[in-house]
């Protein structure tokens, strides 16, 4: 049997949390440890050891955000002495994943009792990336050290998280199934959506016991048959989200049974199969796959009836029925042979049409320079289906004559009230890295490019590209971009894009760049703060402007208002408010007029938190963005994600989101009430 490093990162961590070994029945994941290098840890299990400077707590786990490290560079060794010797064999699992595909790289762990040193197991087949290997071996009984050994390069190394162990005792299934669940919408075009979770617990690990069912009760859902099929699978303690490359399910070993609904189905559903339970907790995932052109206005309900487990029938505790949103994937993994989508904007045109903006990123999931294009879609039916993707910006169309360039991306999107015409803005990279880009010329060989394209015919053709960096830009200035997302057209007529400028020492700043003239001509106002960045902005009822800008400093955002067209700006009352907290990520803004019951609101959505980029959050503000009650939150997707987001309005009656899972763009269609009647609904 092999057990990875990542099980000594999760016992050490583990130990370090203070869990004893016998009451260890279930994973650790070590989210609770304080990050950084250490020489020793102190456990329950007893001292854990090693060397100054090869190993510490950092970032990216299994199943969360921390995991244990091993670094390379030298023999590296870590020692834990039990401070409970096991009077029986122990079986310790976790999961592991290398950081380097070079060599030399050797991984074992060795058992210290009293007939010496055994080796219990050797770790060269961990793989790269993912934390893709499971580590199961036994630690024999009388053992009073486990010694972790590394070699590999330097600045490489080892993960490990979620670390279990169990004696070696036969397996009883707990007679308590707990049910979880969150906000996790249940997105059209995205195979297997989870929306809620048992935990089937065991205690020992001979002589497996195996699932045979899983009994759900679908009454109350909207409209059943937009339901396409319903599967159980064993996952971890936190959803797992498909909407990359990977195949649902990506591990069939772990899926107890698909059922495939027709019309005819009724709410009761019984999944079923034989999946071996695992030591310790099982987490059975109950998922969804909807039926493309479902309606976004209905819900799922599901409620967890009972579990069929170890021969016998299982009560789930506390169960009661779960509602979540019906959303839908503009784009996703493998649309128009692109492998990612990020960088969401979103408009509603004059006609009613909802259009989408984004980048198509063909290769990778990483910013300019790269093969990168703005990409739009269209909807006609307030955002149940989208039409395939199309090209608005393409790199290679900006300048033809200057030969191959590398990408144009993170767009904005803005409709003229007046006109209806539609701009679109976005950076363009000719040739070098816009992050290097440098002061002292505006010419595409030496900075980054502000360009834009329109259409008049309601996002189905765009003009060519038009480079407006020599309008707007101070040649002072490293570079000059727009804000992700979208603009406005002010009740005045003057177009407004949110834009960010890097200054002489490449520090940003956060700013405008305006139209008075349908377009004609562009102008760049001043900054508002210091390192700043992406943006968006509203009018305020007095006519004045309000920009809502990431801030890298982080907590929360920096809000100003600017009267003279960004000549100067005065900070807001909110800014830097813990009320628009944040993690350094891009926020939306919106101000809408006349919603039915409630006149002005403006909206606002982004991760609200202050580490990560999960739980996106849609707040609503009735005085005019002075101040955001907590009783107007609404969570709309608690997952990790890539965190970016753009609002427009649907209809009269809802508010339409935007925003990115990790490689695909949902929208959901949000009723105003929703929000502004959140404090109630909690």
């Amino acid at each position: 049997m092999r057990l990875p490093l990542n099980n000594l990162t999760v016992l050490s961590l583990l130990c370090a949390l203070g869990m004893s070994m016998t009451g260890a029945l279930g994973t650790e994941s070590f989210e609770q440890a304080k990050h950084g290098k250490f020489t020793t840890l102190s456990t329950k299990y007893g001292p854990l050891s090693c060397q100054d400077g090869v190993a510490e707590i950092g970032g990216g786990g299994k199943s969360g955000n921390s995991s244990l490290r091993m670094l390379g560079g030298q023999d590296t060794e870590l020692k834990l002495d039990l401070k409970d010797t096991p009077s029986r064999d122990v079986l310790l699992s976790a999961w592991a994943e290398r950081w380097t595909g070079q060599a030399p790289f050797e991984f074992s762990i060795i058992a210290v009792g009293p007939k010496g040193e055994k080796k219990i197991y050797d770790g060269k087949e961990i793989k790269t990336g993912g934390f893709n290997t499971k580590i199961e071996t036994r630690v024999p009984a009388g053992t009073r050290s486990l010694i972790f050994k590394l070699t590999s390069p330097e600045n490489k190394g080892m993960k490990l998280d979620d670390l279990f162990i169990v004696p070696s005792i036969p397996m009883k299934v707990k007679p308590q199934v707990e049910m979880a669940s969150s906000t996790y919408p249940v997105i059209v075009r995205i195979p297997g959506n989870p929306v809620l979770s048992v935990n089937v617990q065991t205690e020992g690990c001979l002589n497996p016991q195996f699932l045979t069912a899983v009994n759900l009760d679908f009454t109350g859902t909207t409209k059943l048959s937009d339901i396409e099929s319903v599967t159980v699978l064993r996952g971890g303690e936190k959803p797992h989200i498909v909407d990359g490359p990977a195949a649902f399910p990506k591990d069939p070993a772990q899926v107890l049974g698909t059922v495939k609904l027709s019309g005819s189905s009724k709410p009761q559903i019984s999944v079923k199969g034989k999946l071996e339970l695992d030591p310790g907790d099982n987490y059975l995932w109950t998922c969804v796959t909807m039926k493309e052109g479902a309606s976004l206005d209905g819900r799922v309900v599901v409620r967890p009836a009972s579990v069929m487990a170890g021969n016998k029938l299982l009560k789930v505790a506390n169960a009661s029925p779960v509602k979540q949103r019906i959303g839908v994937a503009v784009v996703k993994p493998g649309d128009f042979n692109s492998k990612f989508y990020r960088i969401p904007g979103l408009a509603r045109t004059k006609k009613g049409t909802l259009l989408a903006v984004y980048d198509i990123r063909y290769d990778h999931s990483g910013d300019l320079p790269a093969n990168i294009d703005v990409g739009v879609s269209r909807s006609s039916d307030g955002g149940r289906t989208w039409s395939d993707v199309k090209i608005a910006i393409d790199d290679s169309k900006i300048a033809p004559s200057l030969g191959a360039t590398k990408g144009v991306g993170d767009p904005a999107i803005l409709v003229d009230e007046k006109t209806g015409r539609i701009w679109v803005a976005a950076i363009w990279s000719h040739r070098h890295s816009i992050w290097g880009s440098k002061s002292g010329d505006n010419s595409p060989e030496v900075c980054g490019q502000l360009v834009l394209a329109y259409s008049d015919d309601d996002g189905r053709t765009w003009s060519k590209p038009i480079n407006i960096t020599e309008q707007t830009k101070d040649k002072n200035w490293r570079i000059l971009f727009n804000g992700p997302g979208n603009g406005i057209s002010m009740k005045d007529g003057t177009l407004v894009f949110a834009a960010q400028y890097w200054d002489g020492q490449g520090v940003p700043w956060s700013t405008i760049v305006y139209s008075k003239d349908q377009g004609k001509t562009w102008h760049c106002g001043t900054g508002v703060n210091e390192q700043t960045t992406e943006a968006q902005v509203i009018e305020l009822k007095d006519g004045s402007i309000m920009i809502n800008a990431r801030c890298n400093w982080g907590g929360s955002r920096v809000v100003g208002v600017t009267k003279d067209m960004g000549k100067t700006w005065e900070k807001h009352p909110t800014n830097r408010t813990p009320q628009l907290k944040e993690s350094v990520c891009q926020g939306s803004i919106y101000a809408v007029d006349s919603v039915p019951g409630a006149g002005r609101v403006v909206l606002f959505s982004n991760p609200n938190t202050t580490s990560g980029r999960s739980h996106m959050t849609l707040k609503a503000s009735t005085d005019d963005a002075a101040s955001w009650p907590e009783d107007k939150w609404l969570l709309y997707d608690v997952r990790n994600s890539w965190g970016y987001s753009c609002l427009a309005p649907v209809d009269k009656n809802h508010i339409g989101v935007l925003y990115e899972s990790k490689g695909s763009l949902n929208f959901l269609k949000i009723p105003y009430k929703d929000v502004l009647n959140a404090g109630s609904a909690r």
